[in-house]
């Protein structure tokens, strides 16, 4: 994802690493021309996959919707939309304090979209997962495991490490 960023400007991305077979229910494709490996897995660890012409992770920066990755590096789907979740709800358990702004309450220094709101819920909501995401508008790059921000291009965004 990093390699992507260094080469293309303005792209969003949400990849959802670890998924299990067992949520195909939480996941659904409005457009299935954008799930390009739901015929044609492609391993994302061979890093032919990352540049091929056809059927990479590259092609997925212009579709909406997550890429779905098992835990053996196999990208299974791609534009999903993931649904179900209760994102709200997440983010009360996650900061019971609350807030106005899912933002916010999430840990987010600055306002988020949906994109970055779904994948912090579902690295909540999908046990043993680790979920990465690219701002379109900024390109900021967010890394979440159990509803936490891991890792944030934004200064003083992030878990805190006790």
């Amino acid at each position: 994802m990093l390699g992507l960023m260094a080469r293309q400007k303005d792209f969003g991305m949400f990849v959802i690493l670890g998924w299990e077979r067992k949520w195909q229910k939480y996941a659904d494709t409005a457009d299935v021309s954008q799930d390009i490996f739901a015929q044609h897995h492609v391993n994302i660890m061979d890093m032919g996959a990352i540049s091929r012409k056809k059927d990479s992770i590259a092609d997925t920066i212009e579709f909406d919707g997550a890429v779905l990755v098992d835990d053996h590096g196999n990208a299974l789907h791609s534009g999903a939309i993931i649904e179900g979740l209760f994102p709200r709800a997440t983010a009360r358990k996650i900061n019971p304090r609350g807030a106005a702004d899912l933002s916010v309450q999430f840990g987010f220094k600055q306002k988020v979209h949906m994109r970055h709101v779904m994948a912090i819920t579902s690295s909540y909501f999908f046990a043993n997962t680790t979920v990465f995401t690219i701002s379109e508008e900024t390109n900021e790059f967010h890394i979440f495991e159990n509803g936490k921000i891991l890792y944030s291009t934004v200064p003083g965004e992030g878990w805190k490490w006790a």
